[in-house]
C-alpha cells in the first residue's frame, strides 16, 4: 500500500508540474458541444479541449488577440491547416502575423514598448480547425518589440522550416529578430491531401512554425503595418500581372451527379463480405467508398454504403 501511495502522489506532482505552465488557463471539452463534430460520427471520438479565451490572464494595458480558421474543403488541405498567417498562392489562412502586428502597433499609440508575451495555438484534426490567441503588451525589458513573423511546413519537419527562415528575417534588416515560439504538432489524420474525409485515423503529419519576434532599435523609424489591406481581400485564385493574357470563355462542363450513400454501423459478427451482399453492392465499391486498405472493419464503425 505505501508503494501504491507513493506512485499516486508521484504522479499527481508530475502533473500539476505539467499543468503549471499553463498558469491561469482551462479547457473546454468540445466533443459534445462541437457542431463539426456531430457531423463526422466515424471520429467524433476524439477529445478536443479548446482553450477558454476568457481564461487567459492579461496584465493591465494587455491585449488579448484570438481567431480560428478551418482548412477543411481548401486545396491541400493539411498545406492550408499550417497557413497561420496565409498561403500566398491563394491568400487563404488565419492572417496571425498581421493581426498581431497590428495590435502591438495599438499598443505603441497608447504609449508603451510593444511586446508579444504569449501565443498559443490549437488544432482541432476532427474539423480541421485552427484556434490562436495571443497576448499583447507593454514590454518589460526594454526593448520594443514591432513585428512578428513566421515560416513554417505541413510534413517537412524541422529542415525545411530552417531552409526558410533567412529570407524572413532578411526581410527586416533593421529590426533584431528573437525567437518567440517553435510550434510543433503531430496532428492525426482524418482527410486525404485532398480533404477527402477518411473512416478512420490514418497516422499523423507533422505541423510545424518557427515564429520570431522583432524589435527595434532606439530611434529606427517602424513603418506601419504591411499587408493591411489582405485582411478585406476575399480568398480566391492568384491573380496573374500578364497584361498580354487573352480572356476566354470557359466551355461549359458538365456536371457529373456525386454519389450517394448511406450508413451502415458495424454490429456484431459482420464481416464486409456479408456486408456487400446484404446491400447488394461489391467489397470493391465498400473499400472506395470508405477508404479501406483492407477487409477488417471495427463494430460499431459507420460505413458508407453506395447506393
Amino acid at each position: 500500500m505505501n508503494i501504491l501511495r507513493c506512485i499516486s502522489l508521484l504522479f499527481v506532482t508530475c502533473v500539476l508540474g505539467q499543468s503549471s505552465a499553463w498558469g491561469q488557463l482551462s479547457f473546454e471539452d468540445t466533443t459534445s458541444e462541437s457542431e463539426d463534430q456531430a457531423m463526422i460520427p466515424e471520429i467524433n471520438q476524439f477529445r478536443f479541449h479548446k482553450i477558454l479565451k476568457d481564461t487567459i490572464a492579461l496584465d493591465l494595458n494587455d491585449i488579448l488577440v484570438c481567431d480560428s480558421f478551418s482548412a477543411q474543403g481548401m486545396p491541400s488541405t493539411y498545406d492550408a491547416l499550417h497557413s497561420f498567417n496565409y498561403r500566398i498562392v491563394d491568400r487563404f489562412g488565419g492572417y496571425l502575423n498581421i493581426k498581431v502586428n497590428l495590435a502591438l502597433e495599438q499598443v505603441r499609440n497608447n504609449g508603451f514598448p510593444s511586446d508579444v508575451k504569449k501565443l498559443y495555438i490549437q488544432i482541432d484534426p476532427v474539423c480541421l480547425k485552427v484556434y490562436w490567441f495571443a497576448v499583447v503588451g507593454p514590454s518589460t525589458d526594454g526593448r520594443s518589440y514591432v513585428r512578428i513573423d513566421s515560416r513554417g511546413s505541413a510534413g517537412g519537419g524541422l529542415s525545411a522550416v530552417q531552409k526558410q527562415l533567412p529570407r524572413m528575417i532578411n526581410k527586416y534588416p533593421n529590426f533584431h529578430p528573437h525567437k518567440l515560439m517553435e510550434f510543433n504538432e503531430n496532428v492525426k489524420v482524418c482527410y486525404d491531401w485532398h480533404g477527402n474525409q477518411l473512416c478512420d485515423f490514418n497516422g499523423t503529419i507533422n505541423i510545424r512554425q518557427h515564429f520570431y519576434k522583432f524589435s527595434a532599435p532606439p530611434n529606427v523609424e517602424i513603418p506601419p503595418v504591411e499587408d493591411t489591406e489582405l485582411l478585406l481581400t476575399p480568398v480566391g485564385p492568384p491573380v496573374t500581372n500578364d497584361s498580354t493574357a487573352v480572356k476566354t470563355t470557359p466551355s461549359p462542363v458538365k456536371s457529373t451527379p456525386k454519389p450517394s450513400y448511406k450508413i451502415y454501423q458495424v454490429k456484431t459478427g459482420d464481416t464486409l463480405s456479408e456486408i456487400a451482399g446484404k446491400h447488394h453492392v461489391s467489397i470493391a465499391a465498400i473499400k472506395k467508398a470508405n477508404h479501406l486498405r483492407s477487409d477488417t472493419i471495427q463494430i460499431g464503425q459507420n460505413l458508407k454504403i453506395p447506393r
